[in-house]
């Protein structure tokens, strides 16, 4: 069956408000939304092998600066992160799990990779690279209007 463009953009709409409903669902236990418990779990896993910043947060969500301000500031409030002025430049915040943060970081990220596998399916890995190359495409060339 052929999909008018409307047709895409609605199967695209259709399929990120169904994944955002499923990440709010497995990231009520925690007392984060979805897009919290994503940026946390980001969190938790970057950190692991390098400092972060705001700057990385927007850059590996695709989001604008503000939005970045808005999720991070939740997380702070909460007290599951802190932001730490770095020496050689006070303007830039380093992110920081808190003790807190640390307490429910195991729990964030299993519940991460459970959706993954999930949303996977019996997908082989050639499967996920094709999806991901035409999710990767098709993002670009939304960008590019």
């Amino acid at each position: 069956m052929f999909l008018s463009q409307r047709d895409l953009i609605g199967h695209i709409l259709h399929l990120s408000r169904c994944i955002e409903r499923m990440c709010d669902h497995s990231a009520r236990e925690t007392g984060l939304t979805g897009s919290q418990s994503r940026v946390f779990c980001f969190l938790s896993i970057a950190s692991l092998e390098q400092d972060v910043y705001q700057k990385d947060v927007e850059e590996a969500f695709g989001v604008r600066p503000s939005s970045a301000t808005g999720l991070l500031q939740a997380l702070e409030l909460q007290g599951f992160i802190r932001r730490e002025a770095v020496s050689r430049d006070a303007r830039l915040k380093k992110i920081i799990l808190t003790e807190k943060g640390r307490g429910i970081q195991a729990r964030v990220v299993a519940r991460h990779n459970e959706s993954l596998r999930h949303l996977r399916g019996n997908w082989s890995r050639e499967e996920l690279q094709t999806f991901i190359k035409g999710c990767t495409e098709v993002a670009e060339r939304a960008g590019q209007i």
